[in-house]
Protein backbone atom coordinates (compact mmCIF):
# COMPACT_ATOMS: atom_id res chain seq x y z
CA UNK A 1 0.00 0.00 0.00
CA UNK A 2 1.11 3.61 -0.76
CA UNK A 3 -0.19 6.53 -0.84
CA UNK A 4 -0.34 8.32 -4.50
CA UNK A 5 -2.04 11.59 -2.84
CA UNK A 6 -2.60 13.98 -0.19
CA UNK A 7 -6.37 12.65 0.26
CA UNK A 8 -4.90 9.09 0.35
CA UNK A 9 -2.12 9.79 2.68
CA UNK A 10 -4.33 11.84 4.97
CA UNK A 11 -6.32 9.11 5.27
CA UNK A 12 -4.07 6.66 5.73
CA UNK A 13 -2.73 9.29 8.65
CA UNK A 14 -5.87 8.32 10.53
CA UNK A 15 -5.55 4.64 10.69
CA UNK A 16 -4.87 2.44 13.47
CA UNK A 17 -1.89 2.81 14.99
CA UNK A 18 -1.22 -0.95 14.59
CA UNK A 19 -2.54 -1.07 11.12
CA UNK A 20 -0.02 1.52 10.05
CA UNK A 21 2.87 -0.74 11.98
CA UNK A 22 1.83 -3.88 9.96
CA UNK A 23 2.03 -2.06 6.84
CA UNK A 24 5.36 -0.51 7.50
CA UNK A 25 6.97 -3.20 8.82
CA UNK A 26 5.86 -5.34 5.67
CA UNK A 27 7.21 -2.80 3.70
CA UNK A 28 10.60 -2.32 5.38
CA UNK A 29 10.66 -6.61 5.13
CA UNK A 30 10.77 -5.96 1.50
CA UNK A 31 12.66 -3.23 1.22
CA UNK A 32 15.75 -4.20 3.48
CA UNK A 33 15.03 -7.05 5.36
CA UNK A 34 15.49 -7.77 9.03
CA UNK A 35 18.92 -5.63 8.97
CA UNK A 36 19.42 -2.78 11.24
CA UNK A 37 22.33 -0.25 10.26
CA UNK A 38 23.96 2.05 12.31
CA UNK A 39 27.69 4.07 11.49
CA UNK A 40 30.43 5.21 14.18
CA UNK A 41 30.36 8.35 13.37
CA UNK A 42 31.88 11.38 15.69
CA UNK A 43 29.98 15.09 15.44
CA UNK A 44 31.62 18.28 15.11
CA UNK A 45 29.90 20.98 15.73
CA UNK A 46 32.14 24.42 14.96
CA UNK A 47 30.28 27.20 16.30
CA UNK A 48 27.15 27.86 17.82
CA UNK A 49 27.25 31.11 16.77
CA UNK A 50 24.27 31.86 14.63
CA UNK A 51 22.98 34.97 13.15
CA UNK A 52 19.38 32.80 12.07
CA UNK A 53 18.01 32.78 15.59
CA UNK A 54 15.13 30.30 14.98
CA UNK A 55 12.92 30.04 17.70
CA UNK A 56 13.04 26.29 17.54
CA UNK A 57 16.07 26.17 18.79
CA UNK A 58 18.33 25.57 21.94
CA UNK A 59 21.46 25.37 20.94
CA UNK A 60 22.62 28.90 19.07
CA UNK A 61 24.22 31.84 20.62
CA UNK A 62 24.60 35.24 19.76
CA UNK A 63 28.12 36.29 19.13
CA UNK A 64 29.72 37.72 22.40
CA UNK A 65 27.32 35.72 24.75
CA UNK A 66 29.92 34.07 27.08
CA UNK A 67 28.66 29.96 26.50
CA UNK A 68 29.32 31.18 22.40
CA UNK A 69 32.42 29.53 20.60
CA UNK A 70 33.92 29.27 16.98
CA UNK A 71 36.10 25.89 16.75
CA UNK A 72 39.41 26.84 15.08
CA UNK A 73 40.73 24.18 12.54
CA UNK A 74 43.48 23.20 14.83
CA UNK A 75 40.53 22.56 17.63
CA UNK A 76 38.70 20.39 15.14
CA UNK A 77 41.77 18.39 13.78
CA UNK A 78 42.02 17.19 17.82
CA UNK A 79 38.65 16.08 17.20
CA UNK A 80 39.27 14.51 14.31
CA UNK A 81 42.09 12.76 15.84
CA UNK A 82 40.07 11.35 18.71
CA UNK A 83 36.87 10.68 15.96
CA UNK A 84 39.61 8.14 14.19
CA UNK A 85 40.75 6.91 17.46
CA UNK A 86 37.45 6.02 18.72
CA UNK A 87 36.81 3.77 15.54
CA UNK A 88 34.65 6.43 13.54
CA UNK A 89 34.62 5.96 9.83
CA UNK A 90 32.72 9.77 9.27
CA UNK A 91 32.52 12.98 10.84
CA UNK A 92 29.77 15.07 10.61
CA UNK A 93 29.97 18.73 10.98
CA UNK A 94 27.25 21.15 11.38
CA UNK A 95 27.40 24.55 12.65
CA UNK A 96 25.28 27.73 12.82
CA UNK A 97 25.30 30.88 10.29
CA UNK A 98 28.23 33.23 10.71
CA UNK A 99 28.90 36.09 8.69
CA UNK A 100 32.41 36.33 8.32
CA UNK A 101 32.50 32.34 7.77
CA UNK A 102 33.90 31.01 4.72
CA UNK A 103 34.65 28.68 1.96
CA UNK A 104 38.53 28.06 2.34
CA UNK A 105 38.15 27.42 6.11
CA UNK A 106 36.12 24.27 5.46
CA UNK A 107 37.99 23.50 2.74
CA UNK A 108 41.18 23.77 4.56
CA UNK A 109 39.81 21.76 7.34
CA UNK A 110 38.61 18.71 4.21
CA UNK A 111 41.92 18.57 2.94
CA UNK A 112 43.90 18.11 5.69
CA UNK A 113 41.19 15.39 6.92
CA UNK A 114 42.00 13.78 3.83
CA UNK A 115 45.41 13.91 3.77
CA UNK A 116 45.61 13.00 7.38
CA UNK A 117 43.18 10.30 7.69
CA UNK A 118 42.15 9.37 3.95
CA UNK A 119 39.52 6.90 4.59
CA UNK A 120 37.79 8.81 7.17
CA UNK A 121 34.55 10.06 5.11
CA UNK A 122 33.44 13.33 5.96
CA UNK A 123 29.32 14.54 5.88
CA UNK A 124 29.34 18.41 6.39
CA UNK A 125 27.29 21.34 5.89
CA UNK A 126 23.48 21.51 6.25
CA UNK A 127 21.82 22.79 2.47
CA UNK A 128 21.21 26.00 5.17
CA UNK A 129 24.30 26.42 5.99
CA UNK A 130 25.38 25.92 1.98
CA UNK A 131 23.27 28.64 0.94
CA UNK A 132 24.26 30.84 3.43
CA UNK A 133 28.17 30.05 3.00
CA UNK A 134 27.21 30.70 -1.10
CA UNK A 135 25.60 34.04 -0.42
CA UNK A 136 28.29 35.37 2.04
CA UNK A 137 30.88 34.32 -0.19
CA UNK A 138 29.23 36.06 -3.27
CA UNK A 139 29.71 32.50 -5.15
CA UNK A 140 26.76 30.21 -6.35
CA UNK A 141 26.12 27.15 -4.44
CA UNK A 142 27.37 24.84 -7.55
CA UNK A 143 30.86 26.87 -7.03
CA UNK A 144 30.82 26.48 -3.24
CA UNK A 145 29.31 22.21 -3.32
CA UNK A 146 32.10 21.85 -6.08
CA UNK A 147 35.00 23.67 -4.12
CA UNK A 148 34.11 21.80 -1.09
CA UNK A 149 33.45 18.05 -2.89
CA UNK A 150 37.39 18.61 -4.65
CA UNK A 151 38.88 19.55 -1.22
CA UNK A 152 37.47 16.10 0.29
CA UNK A 153 33.59 16.57 1.39
CA UNK A 154 31.61 12.58 1.08
CA UNK A 155 28.34 13.85 1.94
CA UNK A 156 25.69 15.80 3.12
CA UNK A 157 23.22 15.68 6.24
CA UNK A 158 19.49 16.46 5.83
CA UNK A 159 19.23 19.01 8.31
CA UNK A 160 17.66 22.37 7.86
CA UNK A 161 14.63 21.41 6.38
CA UNK A 162 12.58 21.28 9.54
CA UNK A 163 9.26 21.36 7.67
CA UNK A 164 8.99 21.85 4.01
CA UNK A 165 6.10 24.28 4.29
CA UNK A 166 6.10 28.38 4.82
CA UNK A 167 3.33 28.47 6.71
CA UNK A 168 4.91 26.46 9.70
CA UNK A 169 8.48 28.01 8.91
CA UNK A 170 7.22 31.64 9.47
CA UNK A 171 6.83 30.35 13.43
CA UNK A 172 9.59 28.01 13.82
CA UNK A 173 12.18 29.30 11.33
CA UNK A 174 11.54 32.80 9.38
CA UNK A 175 14.80 32.99 8.20
CA UNK A 176 14.57 29.58 6.21
CA UNK A 177 12.92 29.17 2.76
CA UNK A 178 11.71 25.50 1.94
CA UNK A 179 12.34 25.76 -1.85
CA UNK A 180 16.23 26.68 -0.71
CA UNK A 181 16.16 23.94 0.95
CA UNK A 182 15.08 21.66 -2.13
CA UNK A 183 16.81 23.75 -4.73
CA UNK A 184 20.58 22.92 -2.82
CA UNK A 185 19.78 19.45 -2.41
CA UNK A 186 19.49 19.24 -6.17
CA UNK A 187 22.13 20.79 -7.12
CA UNK A 188 24.03 18.48 -4.11
CA UNK A 189 22.93 15.58 -5.60
CA UNK A 190 23.62 16.82 -9.62
CA UNK A 191 27.27 17.57 -8.95
CA UNK A 192 27.53 13.91 -7.20
CA UNK A 193 27.28 14.73 -3.60
CA UNK A 194 24.46 12.22 -1.75
CA UNK A 195 22.88 13.19 0.93
CA UNK A 196 20.42 12.23 3.75
CA UNK A 197 17.20 14.25 4.64
CA UNK A 198 15.07 15.28 7.64
CA UNK A 199 11.52 16.28 8.90
CA UNK A 200 11.57 18.28 11.97
CA UNK A 201 8.36 17.23 13.95
CA UNK A 202 6.62 17.53 17.08
CA UNK A 203 5.95 21.28 17.22
CA UNK A 204 2.84 23.56 15.41
CA UNK A 205 2.62 21.34 12.59
CA UNK A 206 -0.58 19.68 11.34
CA UNK A 207 -0.79 16.46 9.82
CA UNK A 208 -1.17 18.02 6.37
CA UNK A 209 2.33 19.55 6.53
CA UNK A 210 4.07 16.36 7.31
CA UNK A 211 2.55 14.70 4.09
CA UNK A 212 3.35 17.89 2.34
CA UNK A 213 6.91 17.38 3.55
CA UNK A 214 6.85 13.24 2.71
CA UNK A 215 5.50 14.50 -1.17
CA UNK A 216 8.67 17.12 -0.79
CA UNK A 217 11.35 14.95 -0.34
CA UNK A 218 9.63 11.50 -2.50
CA UNK A 219 9.66 13.99 -5.42
CA UNK A 220 12.68 15.36 -5.61
CA UNK A 221 14.23 11.55 -4.88
CA UNK A 222 12.45 10.37 -7.41
CA UNK A 223 13.94 13.11 -9.91
CA UNK A 224 17.45 12.38 -8.39
CA UNK A 225 17.88 9.61 -6.25
CA UNK A 226 20.21 11.66 -4.40
CA UNK A 227 19.20 10.80 -0.66
CA UNK A 228 20.35 7.89 1.01
CA UNK A 229 17.89 7.86 4.30
CA UNK A 230 15.18 9.18 5.49
CA UNK A 231 15.61 11.07 9.03
CA UNK A 232 12.52 12.03 11.50
CA UNK A 233 13.62 14.13 14.00
CA UNK A 234 11.49 14.67 17.22
CA UNK A 235 11.40 18.35 18.52
CA UNK A 236 12.55 19.01 22.14
CA UNK A 237 11.40 22.08 23.14
CA UNK A 238 13.12 22.71 26.81
CA UNK A 239 15.52 26.00 25.98
CA UNK A 240 13.91 27.34 23.28
CA UNK A 241 11.90 30.04 21.82
CA UNK A 242 9.04 27.84 21.13
CA UNK A 243 8.23 26.95 24.52
CA UNK A 244 9.01 30.15 26.29
CA UNK A 245 6.36 31.66 23.89
CA UNK A 246 4.02 28.85 25.30
CA UNK A 247 3.22 27.71 21.33
CA UNK A 248 5.12 24.27 22.52
CA UNK A 249 4.40 23.17 25.68
CA UNK A 250 5.45 19.74 25.68
CA UNK A 251 6.99 16.63 23.39
CA UNK A 252 5.17 14.72 21.00
CA UNK A 253 3.56 11.63 22.33
CA UNK A 254 5.00 8.24 22.11
CA UNK A 255 1.80 7.45 19.36
CA UNK A 256 2.77 10.67 17.32
CA UNK A 257 6.32 9.23 17.22
CA UNK A 258 5.24 5.67 15.94
CA UNK A 259 2.85 7.33 13.21
CA UNK A 260 5.48 9.66 12.23
CA UNK A 261 7.97 6.72 11.62
CA UNK A 262 5.30 4.29 10.05
CA UNK A 263 4.26 7.19 7.75
CA UNK A 264 7.71 7.73 6.74
CA UNK A 265 8.36 4.46 5.48
CA UNK A 266 4.70 3.98 3.93
CA UNK A 267 4.75 7.01 1.77
CA UNK A 268 8.63 6.47 1.12
CA UNK A 269 8.58 3.02 -0.18
CA UNK A 270 9.89 2.80 -3.59
CA UNK A 271 11.97 5.64 -3.35
CA UNK A 272 13.93 5.77 -0.16
CA UNK A 273 15.11 2.65 1.44
CA UNK A 274 16.46 3.67 4.80
CA UNK A 275 14.21 5.06 7.34
CA UNK A 276 16.08 6.33 10.36
CA UNK A 277 15.56 6.07 14.04
CA UNK A 278 17.51 8.60 15.48
CA UNK A 279 18.71 7.39 19.06
CA UNK A 280 19.75 10.62 20.36
CA UNK A 281 16.35 12.43 20.03
CA UNK A 282 14.06 9.11 21.39
CA UNK A 283 16.28 7.30 23.62
CA UNK A 284 17.83 4.22 23.40
CA UNK A 285 15.65 1.92 24.84
CA UNK A 286 12.60 3.78 23.18
CA UNK A 287 14.40 4.11 19.35
CA UNK A 288 14.52 0.08 19.79
CA UNK A 289 10.71 -0.05 20.46
CA UNK A 290 10.11 2.52 17.18
CA UNK A 291 11.84 0.19 15.26
CA UNK A 292 8.73 -1.83 14.59
CA UNK A 293 6.97 1.07 12.74
CA UNK A 294 9.21 0.47 10.19
CA UNK A 295 12.77 1.61 11.11
CA UNK A 296 15.56 -0.07 9.45
CA UNK A 297 18.70 2.41 10.92
CA UNK A 298 19.68 3.80 14.27
CA UNK A 299 22.04 6.74 12.48
CA UNK A 300 25.10 6.22 14.43
CA UNK A 301 26.96 6.18 17.37
CA UNK A 302 27.29 10.26 17.75
CA UNK A 303 30.37 10.65 19.86
CA UNK A 304 30.30 14.49 21.45
CA UNK A 305 26.83 15.38 20.08
CA UNK A 306 26.42 19.25 21.16
CA UNK A 307 23.01 20.07 19.21
CA UNK A 308 20.42 17.76 21.47
CA UNK A 309 22.56 17.79 24.49
CA UNK A 310 21.64 21.85 24.82
CA UNK A 311 17.81 20.90 24.71
CA UNK A 312 18.21 18.54 27.65
CA UNK A 313 18.16 15.50 25.43
CA UNK A 314 21.09 13.59 26.17
CA UNK A 315 22.43 9.42 26.91
CA UNK A 316 26.34 10.14 26.20
CA UNK A 317 27.52 8.57 22.68
CA UNK A 318 25.86 4.74 22.14
CA UNK A 319 29.06 1.92 21.54
CA UNK A 320 28.71 -0.01 18.29
CA UNK A 321 27.93 -2.67 20.61
CA UNK A 322 25.07 -0.62 22.77
CA UNK A 323 23.62 0.07 18.71
CA UNK A 324 23.58 -3.74 18.35
CA UNK A 325 21.87 -4.55 21.63
CA UNK A 326 18.71 -2.81 20.94
CA UNK A 327 18.85 -3.85 17.50
CA UNK A 328 19.02 -7.43 18.90
CA UNK A 329 16.59 -6.55 21.69
CA UNK A 330 13.93 -5.89 18.26
CA UNK A 331 14.70 -9.36 16.73
CA UNK A 332 16.98 -7.66 14.40
CA UNK A 333 20.42 -8.22 12.63
CA UNK A 334 22.79 -5.76 13.96
CA UNK A 335 25.06 -4.70 11.34
CA UNK A 336 28.15 -1.67 11.10
CA UNK A 337 27.67 0.68 8.17
CA UNK A 338 29.44 2.99 6.12
CA UNK A 339 28.01 6.83 5.23
CA UNK A 340 26.54 5.23 2.26
CA UNK A 341 24.47 2.50 3.53
CA UNK A 342 27.20 -0.02 2.52
CA UNK A 343 27.26 -3.02 5.39
CA UNK A 344 31.21 -3.27 6.60
CA UNK A 345 30.07 -5.66 9.29
CA UNK A 346 27.72 -7.88 10.80
CA UNK A 347 27.75 -7.45 15.12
Amino acid sequence: MQADTPSEALDLWHYDIHDLMKIAEDLRRKSVGDVVTFVANYNINYTNVCVYRCPLCAFYRKEGDKDAYFLSIEDMLKMAAEAYSLGATELHVVGGMVPDLTVEYFEEFFREVKRRWPKMTIKALTATEVSYLARRNRMSVREVLERLKEAGLDAMPGGGAEILDEEVLRVIAPAKDPEEWLRVMEIAHDVGIRTNATMLYGHVEKPEHVIKHLFKIRRLQEKTGGFLTFIPLKFKPWNTELKRRGLVEHEASAVYDAKIIAMSRIMLSGFIDNISVYWVAYGKKYSSALLAFGGSDLVGTAFSERIFKSAKQYEGYATLEELAHYARTSDRIPAQRDTFFRVLRYL
